[in-house]
């Protein structure tokens, strides 16, 4: 079998990484940033751990893949699929899971309708680079059930939900208020701990609320949100307009999108010389929070 990739980023090269360890004979991608001397070294090491073969154009990778994950930032999805569409076929399933909103999902399945091809519309619902291909991954689209029993063969988390195109993605944003709004309360309330010199207090009893499980979501939820505060924000724009356009109340996410367009606007990620450390005292000891 064969799977493509269109978007070779971290979600789809962790994917890939899994899915050549479990097996799958060829894996071909391919991204736009391809030829960018930047990202020229990071590439060929994504390739390596799969692999995987770098294609010249999206449309390629439907016409030799049997599967198509698309995983490009949200914003790209629509085009994304508009520049494979020449390649889509029928037989073929091609699944979106990206971040983008549960509307654009219903326009990359009707791009898809067109060539007879299948679609998922995919949610990601757990830590990525952790877990990889064994992510949680909810499904829905008239390629939800085929894609299950394609992938079988590899330990993939796949969970079938009920309802029209863009359903997974809906509970992925409505859960995303939750998890995103943590990390940043947690972001705001150990600044205001630092300026007071009670951090560990706060921690200390944050954890006797809630559980000794909970300090590794305090470290890896106030890491995550610094090292990946851009992708963060696109989504939770997404998960604000999804709300509006729901007649919901979006406050709380709103607030969670400020915060992470202030930590990606102020460059937080780049006062780590050696990296966003993975535990919540080395990023408040490194960050210079005053």
């Amino acid at each position: 079998m064969t799977v493509g990739f269109v978007g070779f980023g971290e979600a789809a090269s962790s994917i890939a990484a899994g899915l050549h360890e479990e097996g799958v004979e060829r894996i071909v991608c391919f991204d736009v940033m391809r030829n960018n001397p930047r990202f020229q070294d990071a590439f060929q090491k994504k390739l390596a751990a799969c692999g995987g073969e770098m294609l010249e154009t999206a449309a390629q990778v439907c016409q030799e893949a049997d599967i198509v994950f698309s995983a490009t930032p949200s914003q790209f999805a629509v085009a994304a699929a508009e520049g494979a569409a020449p390649g889509m076929r029928e037989g073929l399933i091609f699944a979106d899971v990206s971040t983008t909103t549960p509307l654009e999902k219903k326009k990359i399945a009707a791009i898809a309708a067109e060539k007879g091809t299948l679609f998922v519309d995919g949610a990601m619902m757990g830590a990525l680079l952790k877990d990889r291909h064994k992510v949680q991954m909810l499904l829905c689209g008239d390629g939800a059930k085929p894609m299950m029993e394609l992938m079988a063969p590899y330990h993939m988390r796949l969970e079938y939900v009920e309802g029209e195109v863009g359903t997974a993605t809906s509970i992925k944003f409505i859960r995303s208020i939750t998890t995103k709004g943590v990390s940043c309360l947690l972001i705001e309330s150990l600044w205001a701990a630092k300026r007071f010199g009670v951090e560990q207090t706060i921690v200390d009893s944050i954890i006797d609320s809630f559980g000794p499980e909970f300090k590794g979501i305090v470290d890896s939820y106030v890491s995550g949100a610094i090292i990946h505060a851009l992708r963060r924000e696109h989504e939770m724009e997404n998960v604000v307009d999804f709300l509006k356009s729901e007649d919901l109340p979006y406050t709380m996410a709103d607030a969670t999108r400020q915060w992470l367009a202030w930590l990606d606007e102020n460059d937080i990620k780049g006062r780590f010389a050696n990296g966003v450390p993975r535990r919540w005292e080395g990023v408040l000891e490194e960050w210079g929070l005053e």
